[in-house]
């Protein structure tokens, strides 16, 4: 059973937003350079470290999320870890939607 934190969803969402208008700036530069190239007869040129940047960074776990999931691991050892039933609700059905719709079944 998979459960997302609403912390760590939020968080993922923030940086994967963060990450996509970095990208998008990028692409706009790179497509302007490529416009400046063919107007002045000059080669292609194909720059993928940006696109690499963003997926390093998304695989790459913050130190927030490190702590909380020690914190996380902590309480589970100790037994006192109580888990959020609406959280796993949501989760579940929002999964189930996402597996039907072939996309983010976010609720």
């Amino acid at each position: 059973m998979k459960i997302n934190d609403v912390y760590t969803s939020s968080q993922a969402a923030a940086t994967y937003q963060s990450q996509t208008q970095k990208t998008e700036a990028a692409q706009s530069v790179s497509a302007s350079k490529v416009g400046a190239n063919k107007s002045s007869g000059g080669s292609d040129e194909v720059n993928l470290s940006s696109l690499a940047n963003v997926l390093q960074d998304a695989i790459t776990e913050s130190p927030e999320k490190t702590a909380y999931l020690e914190k996380l691991a902590a309480q589970y050892a100790a037994g006192t870890y109580q888990a959020d039933p609406q959280a796993v609700a949501k989760s579940l059905i929002g999964e189930t939607l996402a597996d039907k719709t072939g996309g983010k079944g976010g609720i």
